[in-house]
């Protein structure tokens, strides 16, 4: 009995020996830490190519409001050309005026002088040669009225000249601040367009980090996936050889005794103990589930929601392009308006000025069809077609395209369809 614990306990303290030894390995030792300390990398640098993007998204949206702002400042041009030009064909007909009502009081002075008369010597005889005073005095309210008509007459004219220069100036005053914020606007464009690129190539910098982190981490869980079974092999041949060498000595001793017995007298046979072999326990540990924001869909039977999603997919690739508002090319409210249009719903072109059309709703209670936005006012604008998903033209440089819905990177929603 003594021997058999004997045995029994070198059994136990091998087995544990071997349960705390660590094999080596010629590649490097990975552990969990190493493994958490990269997801947590990729997960900032998902984070900082979502921000980036944002971005370019805010500076997509700046510059599709910049042309939409420079086609009205075109057409106030256009507005604004055309009543200087009508303004300047009203000035020579004043001066035409003027100058008529000129020529025509100068060619009667020319022609009374050439009777040998003088105007103001003529209205006074016609004056004096009245027969009565009544006749008098309706002679010398004619004159008088004939000479204020010529005064009031050219007055009249030179104030409509003075009028019409001055609304020139001012048209052309107009003009000019017109062509500066046309001027200005071009300029802020190109700036735009200059800041896009600079963050365009920091977001291809962290899509290339991001790449480089995942495939560190794929090798990191092979390396670790090995070491783990290679660690379980060595305990289970380790567990082996300790029994086999657990069972040699038992063997060996049990033949020691045989002899001995075979040698001494015999006694009577003491009944075998069975020592208790513990059976071990498996200890299964659950992960806790990652929590992820879902949105409580409402359930709609509208036919208009499938037909909308349907005619939307069949642009999936098409290129993004600022200003785009036809398959050959769509920025995101481009996008949204030409889809609704199908069904017979007329959206606004922007997506600051789509944002106020319809219902406004949680983004966490969207349905299939629901226009769904992001800033306030917005800078970009999808269509949500239900489980968790959502269609849009993203940005420059991408396409129309399918991505998950998260509810808590959208500011507002909009229920269009009813």
């Amino acid at each position: 009995m003594k021997r058999k614990l004997v045995i029994y306990s070198v059994m136990v303290a091998l087995l544990s020996t071997i349960f705390q030894a660590t094999p080596t390995f010629a590649s490097p030792t990975v552990t969990q830490e190493q493994i958490n300390e990269t997801e947590g990398q990729i997960t900032a640098t998902q984070n900082q190519i979502e921000e980036i993007e944002t971005k370019i998204q805010q500076l997509d949206d700046r510059i599709v409001i910049g042309m939409e702002k420079s086609k009205q400042l075109n057409n106030d041009i256009k507005v604004q050309q055309g009543q200087i030009v009508k303004t300047k064909a009203d000035i020579e007909k004043a001066k035409k005026d003027l100058e008529t009502n000129k020529n025509y009081y100068t060619a009667r002075l020319k022609t009374m002088q050439e009777q040998g008369q003088q105007p103001m010597i003529t209205y006074a005889e016609f004056i004096l040669s009245s027969e009565s005073f009544s006749q008098l005095l309706t002679r010398s309210t004619a004159i008088m009225q004939i000479l204020d008509n010529n005064t009031d007459i050219m007055k009249t004219l030179a104030k409509k000249e003075e009028n019409l220069l001055g609304a020139e100036q001012k048209l052309e005053n107009e003009l000019a601040q017109l062509k500066k914020s046309q001027s200005d606007l071009v300029s802020e464009q190109k700036q735009i367009e200059a800041d896009k690129a600079e963050i365009k190539t920091v977001l291809a910098e962290s899509k290339n980090t991001l790449n480089q982190q995942l495939a560190q981490l794929a090798n990191q869980k092979t390396l670790k996936s090995a070491q783990d079974k290679a660690r379980q092999e060595a305990q289970a041949r380790a567990v082996r050889e300790a029994q086999e060498r657990v069972a040699a000595e038992e063997r060996a001793r049990q033949a020691a005794e045989e002899s001995a017995n075979q040698q001494a007298p015999e006694s009577p046979a003491q009944p075998k103990q069975e020592s208790p072999v513990e059976k071990p326990v498996k200890i299964s540990v659950k992960k806790p589930a990652k929590s992820v924001d879902t949105p409580k869909e409402t359930v709609t039977n509208s036919g208009d929601a499938d037909a909308l999603i349907s005619y939307a997919k069949q642009f999936l690739g098409v290129k993004y392009v600022w200003g785009g508002t036809t398959p050959n090319g769509f920025d995101c409210s481009g996008f949204t308006q030409y889809v609704f249009r199908h069904i017979g719903i007329s959206l606004p072109r922007v997506s600051r000025d789509q944002q106020d059309v319809g219902t406004s709703i949680s983004p966490y209670n969207v349905q299939k069809g629901d226009l769904i936005f992001r800033g306030n006012p917005a800078h970009h604008v999808g269509i949500y077609i239900g489980g968790g998903k959502y269609i849009h033209a993203p940005q420059t440089g991408d396409v129309v395209k399918i991505a998950a819905y998260n509810p808590s990177k959208f500011t507002t929603a909009a229920r269009v369809l009813r």
